[in-house]
Order: C-alpha cells, then sequence, then structure tokens
C-alpha cells in the first residue's frame, strides 16, 4: 500500500486535526510511503497509520 496526497486530503484528513503544520507532516509522510520500500515488501495500513501518527504527533 502507498499513500497519494489526495487520499491523505481526503481519507487521512482527521488524523491532521490538531497538527499546527499539516502541510510538513503531509510532506514528511509522502516521503516516506508514496512508494513501497522495495519490490519484496509492502507497506501495511498499520504501518502507515503508526508511523503517520508519530510524525503528525510532532507537529502538534
Amino acid at each position: 500500500m502507498t499513500l497519494t496526497r489526495k487520499e491523505l486530503d481526503t481519507e487521512w484528513r482527521t488524523m491532521f486535526l490538531r497538527c499546527k503544520d499539516p502541510e510538513a507532516a503531509k510532506a514528511e509522510i509522502l516521503t516516506l510511503f508514496s512508494e513501497e520500500p522495495d519490490d519484496e515488501h509492502q507497506w501495511t495500513e498499520q504501518d502507515i497509520y503508526e508511523q503517520s501518527r508519530k510524525i503528525i504527533r510532532k507537529y502538534e
């Protein structure tokens, strides 16, 4: 699973409600999750959720 900017702005938007700098958080998340780690592995939704939550928490 990968993420796109559109998904962050629509499906995942509630995660950014308390975020003081959502654009910086989104940029960091997209840097990590816009591509799969390699050909043999895929991000799971839980991977993305947990790591995104940690990134967003830095910007609260």
